[in-house]
């Protein structure tokens, strides 16, 4: 192979790699609903890509379920008792396409107690308060439908439907007083990749 068949084979082989691969670049938003008691429905709300940027070429979602809990337990039997609850609590945000995504986040608290000693306060022996017992869980993906989140409009925003639901399964006897408290706030971000607009040479209309 000579010099000059070498030299247009490299050539070739430039013009089939993108130039605008080295060029791709992500911006990230994010918005977060603050922890409050389970079973509230809501809104995340983010800016729309801006389609003045670039090319959109890839949005990601990042989904984070945070999970507060507080439990009590009483045991007012004479024998002394195993207690057991488990619990799943659910994050479920609808995307612009109208389907959904699910993320959960499970917890399981075991305690022994001894047999009542008369006062009904979930301390001593025969009681129990666990404060602030914190769960989570995450998830992400890649949004397959661009246009659902390229702006239309400077400054556009989107609203993602939120809400969260817990179910629970508690193994306690019926002399037991069992009280569980939960919750939960969720942050969701998006991740635009694009290819940058080239800038425009001096002169060019």
């Amino acid at each position: 192979m000579n010099l000059f068949n070498f030299i247009l084979i490299i050539a070739a082989f430039a013009m089939l790699i993108s130039p605008s691969a080295a060029e791709v670049t992500t911006l990230t938003y994010c918005d977060t609903l603050p922890v409050k008691s389970t079973g509230w429905a809501d809104n995340h709300t983010l800016p729309l890509f801006d389609p003045t940027l670039g090319d959109l070429v890839g949005v990601d979602l990042a989904i984070r379920l945070d999970v507060l809990q507080d439990f009590r337990f009483e045991n007012k039997g004479t024998l002394g008792q195993t207690v057991a609850v488990e619990s799943d609590v659910y994050l479920l945000i609808t995307t612009p396409d109208s389907s959904s995504i699910s993320v959960t986040a499970s917890s399981s608290i075991s305690e022994n107690l001894a047999g009542f000693d008369g006062v009904v306060d979930y301390s001593g022996a025969s009681g129990r308060s666990l404060e602030g017992v914190t769960s989570n869980s995450s998830k992400t993906l890649e949004y397959p439908y661009l246009s659902d989140f390229i702006a239309s409009a400077p400054g556009e925003n989107v609203s993602l439907p939120a809400s969260t639901s817990v179910r629970s399964n508690s193994l306690a006897p019926g002399n037991c007083i069992f009280e569980m408290a939960t919750f939960t706030g969720s942050k969701l971000c998006v991740t635009y990749t694009y290819e940058p607009e080239s800038p425009r040479e001096v002169g060019e209309s």
